[in-house]
């Protein structure tokens, strides 16, 4: 078996996180067309997969961007 540096291991991490940022947003682009700016700078300095996680399920069911604000605002007053 292949030994994986911490660098690599760092990367791989990042690279998931990315790819859960681009997923939330995708999806709030293709449910609303556009979406705020404040609320795309909010997502990209999310670093935790699951908050990722719960963001996109959000994403996918909330009626409005306006309602995912307020879940992102619930989110970082837990941080």
């Amino acid at each position: 078996m292949r030994y994986v540096t911490s660098i690599e291991r760092l990367a791989k991490e990042e690279g998931i996180v990315q790819n859960a940022r681009e997923s939330v947003i995708a999806v709030l682009e293709t449910r609303f067309r556009e979406v705020p700016s404040s609320i795309v700078e909010v997502i990209n300095r999310i670093e935790e997969p699951s908050v990722l996680k719960i963001l996109l399920k959000s994403a996918i069911a909330i009626p409005s961007t306006t309602e995912f604000q307020q879940v992102l605002d619930s989110l970082s007053c837990g941080e």
